[in-house]
């Protein structure tokens, strides 16, 4: 599936929400390679918030076999936008 990028703006939505539902505050770097569950404190259930969290912000529908395959932040971004290109496909 050929991935459509997320903008800047929407890169940047996604750190906040990130640090925002991992209680992160802003001394912790985000980059698309950071390692969601090596980051201070994160757990199963913060991490079922912030994808949760992710569907809302994002309006997309990434379901429960989402969970095991967030690895990185880059994981995250590419789960919004195959659930964008599967909508898109859909709709059309």
């Amino acid at each position: 599936m050929q991935t459509q990028l997320m903008t800047p703006h929407e890169r940047d939505q996604l750190h906040s929400l990130i640090r925002e539902k991992l209680d992160l505050g802003g001394a912790e770097k985000i980059e698309d390679t950071t390692l969601v569950r090596e980051l201070p404190g994160v757990d199963s259930m913060k991490l079922l918030g912030l994808l949760g969290a992710v569907e809302l912000g994002f309006r997309v529908n990434l379901g429960f076999e989402a969970i095991p395959q967030v690895r990185t932040v880059r994981d995250i971004e590419q789960l919004i936008c195959d659930s964008r290109e599967q909508y898109a496909s859909r709709a059309s």
